[in-house]
């Protein structure tokens, strides 16, 4: 029901306007009258009625002044205006406080069901307004993971990317770091046999992630159709970003016991997040034909090649094969030796390294596993023809 409060200080008008209509048929209760204006003021911020019928000359306070004050405190309130031939001189003050409509005395029949009509029918208008708001509201996180995961396959203009970033709360800076999580479902850490559903999986690697990342802001994360978890995080620094992912993937092979596989990359404009994103998961598809033991050593590499003590054996050991098998296997599935795999992985993260001007070469050098910036230097040319100097100036020019 809606509540009308009538503030009238003539008895006979109030009466008037009372039994003129059947409210209950305009689904309208009258929840109280007012006959000067300060009891008006008082009973409608007690009340909140959700029209007003407002006489424009009442004692103590005016219709004008009560309709100044209420629509401070109580906005929604739809005001129609009960006036005298004589005192339309307030009629334009009274348009400034919004009122719906202007009555004369005596107040005829057929105009106040008019009125009252416009009034319940805009009243109706805001409440479905407000409806299709909470549920708006209340699906907004999934309407954001929608964008988010369209948005990546391409499937939006860039004024469209705009629009709707900005309807859904995303701020697109400049800068984005994407990570791609995904969980290895057949193969288990060792000495676990925990089981997990996969609804129940992603949920808590969501969770888990969400949980870590509770200090960064503009942050989002979502599942695509692949079963893959994305991460999307405004202004980071790549060093920032392979840091924070390794952290990540040890922390969920720790709860849920299963190997985690991870690939990112830093985007100077987040226009390029579509063709990021479809790199990003050919590169993780590749890895889906590799034999389990392969499987974890290459995790156990990607993971730990910031550590100058990675090696052959250390790799085995993790992996419990004997090195001499692991070798063979690496180099039946990748093609290519242990040394030659670790070398292009930790080049490969140089050069999202070298992109940031304010790293040294020997601090990237320190940072992806070398004890030694000559060593670095010559590994960095055999693998990608120039050294990391000549690189970076490259990259400067663009």
């Amino acid at each position: 029901m809606w509540k009308l409060l009538i503030a009238e200080d003539e008895t006979i008008i109030r009466r008037g306007l009372k039994n003129s209509l059947n409210w209950k048929e305009y689904s309208i209760d009258i929840v109280g009258e007012a006959e000067d204006g300060e009891i008006a003021l008082e009973m409608a911020i007690e009340l909140r009625p959700d029209i007003m019928f407002i006489d424009i000359n009442m004692p103590f306070l005016n219709g004008i002044e009560l309709m100044k004050r209420l629509r401070h405190e109580l906005p929604h309130i739809i005001f129609i205006v009960i006036t005298g031939y004589n005192e339309f001189s307030y009629a334009q003050q009274a348009i400034k406080m919004a009122a719906l409509d202007f009555l004369l005395k005596p107040v005829r029949k057929e105009e106040l069901e008019t009125t009252v009509k416009t009034a319940v029918d805009l009243l109706q208008k805001k409440e479905r307004n407000s409806n299709l708001y909470l549920q708006f509201k209340g699906n907004k996180q999934i309407l954001k993971e929608q964008f988010l995961l369209n948005w990546c396959l391409g499937q939006y203009t860039e004024e469209e990317v705009k629009i709707q970033a900005q309807l859904l709360d995303i701020n697109l800076r400049k800068s984005i770091g994407i990570s791609i999580f995904e969980v290895i479902k057949d193969i288990n850490i060792s000495g676990s046999e925990q089981n997990w559903s996969e609804l129940l999986l992603n949920f808590a690697v969501k969770n888990i992630i969400d949980d870590i990342l509770l200090d960064y802001s503009n942050v989002e994360i979502f599942e695509d159709q692949g079963g893959h978890i994305v991460l999307l995080i405004q202004n980071i620094e790549t060093e920032t970003l392979l840091k924070l992912n390794r952290d990540i993937i040890k922390h969920l092979e720790r709860v849920i016991g299963k190997v985690v596989a991870c690939n990112e990359t830093v985007l100077e404009s987040s226009l390029d997040i579509p063709s990021a994103y479809k790199k990003l998961i050919k590169d993780m598809k590749s890895s889906q034909s590799l034999t389990p033991i392969v499987i974890l050593a290459k995790n156990y590499i990607d993971q730990n090649y910031a550590e100058q003590s990675v090696s052959l054996k250390r790799v085995a050991y993790q992996v419990q094969v004997n090195p001499t098998y692991l070798s063979k296997q690496i180099k039946s599935d990748l093609g290519v030796s242990f040394v030659h795999y670790l070398t292009n992985v930790r080049i490969n993260k140089a050069l999202k390294l070298i992109k940031d001007p304010y790293l040294k070469i020997y601090e990237i050098a320190e940072l992806v596993g070398y004890s030694s910036q000559h060593y670095f230097c010559n590994a960095f040319k055999k693998v990608v023809g120039i050294s990391p100097t000549e690189f970076r100036n490259g990259v400067k020019k663009h």
